[in-house]
């Protein structure tokens, strides 16, 4: 067994895409799957940029709004999951007390 941390502490500034109020803590890296424990301070923003490949971020504490392309702004909280395409741009803010988000990467990554 090992023991995992990613709680604010471990994780790093993310300035890329002119993200702001960013952290992230990568938690696994594999051959196909990447999981990232991602933390968007009260009025930051991670900065529109296009999915690296299928990403599906899940909302675990907070809320904001997310959008795709130049689409409308939707709104996010706890226990929602936001999808995107390999490639698609989209981008993310915090609104209250900020965002906590778990993102999975893998290419054919299909919601359920």
């Amino acid at each position: 067994m090992e023991i995992v941390e990613f709680g604010a502490g471990t994780a790093r500034a993310i300035e890329a895409y002119g993200s702001s109020g960013l952290t992230a803590k990568a938690v696994v890296r594999g051959e196909s799957l990447a999981v990232t424990v991602l933390r968007v301070a009260a009025g930051g923003e991670i900065g529109r940029h296009p999915a690296p490949v299928e990403q599906l971020m899940l909302v675990t504490a907070g809320a904001g709004e997310v959008r795709s392309g130049d689409d409308e702004w939707r709104a996010v909280e706890s226990g929602h999951g936001v999808y995107w395409r390999a490639g698609e741009e989209h981008t993310t803010r915090a609104a209250g007390a900020g965002l906590t988000l778990v993102v999975l990467e893998m290419p054919g990554l299909e919601p359920v």
